[in-house]
């Protein structure tokens, strides 16, 4: 999470590290100490404990970490479809292209390794 998003007093979903798949740990913020570090107290697991998180830690608030889970569920089974049917390899002819046409017709859409997504707003 951006350093700016994070509140004191509310609680968030902790990944020891940021790798999908990672289980959640839930803590609750307590301050602000300095750059991007945080005081936080373990809600779940180790109720109590108090340490030091950095806000790359932080994913989401713990009241939406279910659908943070459900659409990091949802992208894995669409990548091992994608590999499964060959989308996902650089050198299968359909992804070259499907490559090529969205890439010659500009619409903000972007097409990359099997997936549809929308170009970062300039």
């Amino acid at each position: 999470m951006l350093k700016s998003q994070i509140k004191p007093g509310t609680e968030y979903a902790f990944r020891e590290q940021r790798a999908p798949g990672t289980p959640f740990q839930r803590v609750r913020i307590i301050q602000h100490t300095r750059g991007t570090k945080w005081r936080a107290e373990w809600v779940d697991p180790s109720p109590g404990l108090v340490d030091y998180v950095d806000s790359g830690q932080l994913i989401v608030p713990w009241k939406e970490h279910k659908a943070f889970l459900k659409e990091e569920a949802d992208e894995q089974r669409l990548r091992e479809y994608n590999e499964a049917h060959g989308y996902d390899g650089e050198e299968s002819a359909v992804v070259t292209a499907l490559y090529q046409v969205y890439e010659s017709i500009r619409d903000g859409i972007d097409f990359y390794r099997g997936c549809l997504r929308p170009h970062p707003t300039q």
